[in-house]
């Protein structure tokens, strides 16, 4: 990192390069949590198995254990005759063994008895008098049984380090007895948001004024990557007013983000803070919207600046920030996308890369409209699009890729 780097622009994925390198080099705190508060955390290590699961040879059917051997031939014309041996009641063990020429009742997901090694449903059965069972159906070995350990074999790992551990995960944990997993502890991330202008979302903008939408917005944001963040405030445009919050920042959060104030302006003077009390990684992106992006560190806390408009803001946040988070939870991450066709033709000219905003129909990615400082575009669209900077715009009806909100 450099002392100060103000306005070199620098290509989006340039940028990401250097927060993750920088997030690598902190250490990730774990810690245990159980399974009730762990949905959405990331987890530390990989997690094995101590069990099999089943743990024991299971019906998938409700029927008779059988010895497959004894069903070979039957029919409904030419049915083999089996003494019934017991039942095996659900939620008991098989306290019981069948030998040749024996069968036993078993309901879906009860245990089978020693010497079984298929089933018959019932629907294949008849029962008759004097204890016989009719088996009218021949039945191979493993048929509608699920064997010891065919989910989950003891010594297995089940989940690796990096999973964001979602519903099915913990059920799987649940079945496995792993009550409290090892999980990232979440990075704690405060939110400034900056300039004369703004009123909090409470208030009634007077003229000339108004309201923060990014504090909430970008709090949001990042609790949806899965950090615990906090807004905390408004700060004036006054550079030793903006030191003092950024300094009191720094001392208590993993990574303070910055809203507005991150132009080359003489009124836009967070990166100027950020030269004074840290280091300063980059600042300026070749990207549309979000060239006065910028980011450093202060101490041990990552500091990111985003523009003020709130459309620029969150697509910035989603290009660098969501992927930062991630890796401050060492987390396996991947920005989801789709494939879809461009409805019309998207020209871009502004020789530097472009994040153009699509909602998604029926296959289809229509460019939504984002004029400088408005939000509402935002909530009509799915994703975007990365225009390379070294394309004059994109076709109508030409493949694209998707990344997904």
């Amino acid at each position: 990192m450099v002392k100060n780097a103000m306005l070199q622009v620098l290509a989006l994925d340039d940028a990401k390069r250097i927060l993750l390198n920088l997030a690598h080099k902190r250490e990730i705190s774990t810690q245990r949590v159980p399974l009730s508060a762990v949905l959405g955390r990331v987890l530390a290590k990989n997690v094995y198995s101590n069990e099999d699961l089943p743990q024991f040879h299971r019906s998938a059917v409700d029927g008779f254990a059988v010895m497959s051997r004894d069903t070979f031939g039957s029919s409904a014309a030419q049915p083999t005759l089996l003494c019934l041996a017991g039942e095996v009641k659900m939620g008991e063990r098989a306290r019981f063994s069948i030998n040749s020429g024996d069968c036993a009742l078993v309901w879906t997901g009860g245990e089978l008895p020693d010497g079984a090694d298929a089933m018959v449903m019932l629907e294949e059965t008849q029962a008759l008098s004097g204890g016989l069972v009719a088996i009218e159906s021949a039945s191979a070995p493993g048929r509608h049984v699920v064997f010891r350990g065919d989910d989950v074999k003891a010594g297995d790992m089940i989940l690796s380090a990096g999973t964001r551990l979602n519903a099915r995960d913990i059920g799987l944990l649940a079945a496995l007895g792993i009550m409290e997993p090892e999980v990232a502890v979440r990075p704690k991330v405060g939110i400034l948001s900056t300039g004369d202008e703004l009123v909090t979302p409470d208030q009634t903008p007077q003229s000339g004024q108004i309201r923060d939408a990014n504090g909430a917005m970008l709090a949001s944001a990042c609790t949806e990557a899965g950090a615990m963040a906090s807004h905390l405030g408004i700060v004036p445009d006054d550079e030793e007013k903006l030191i003092a919050a950024i300094r009191e920042g720094a001392a208590s959060y993993d990574l303070l983000l910055l809203s507005g104030s991150s132009s080359a302006g003489a009124k836009d003077a967070a990166a100027r803070c950020l030269t004074e009390l840290g280091e300063v990684a980059f600042h300026g992106l070749a990207l549309k919207p979000g060239k006065p992006a910028f980011a450093g560190m202060i101490g041990d806390t990552l500091v990111v600046g985003l523009p003020g408009h709130p459309a620029a803001a969150y697509l910035v946040f989603h290009s660098l920030v969501c992927p930062l988070i991630a890796a401050m939870l060492g987390e396996s991450f991947t920005q989801r996308s789709v494939t879809a066709t461009l409805a019309q033709a998207a020209p871009s000219n502004h020789g530097r890369e472009e994040l153009l905003p699509v909602r998604i129909d029926n296959g289809f990615a229509e460019p939504v409209a984002l004029k400088s400082g408005l939000i509402s575009p935002l909530t009509r669209a799915d994703g975007y699009i990365r225009i390379p900077r070294d394309t004059e715009g994109l076709p109508k009806g030409t493949l694209q890729e998707v990344i997904l909100f």
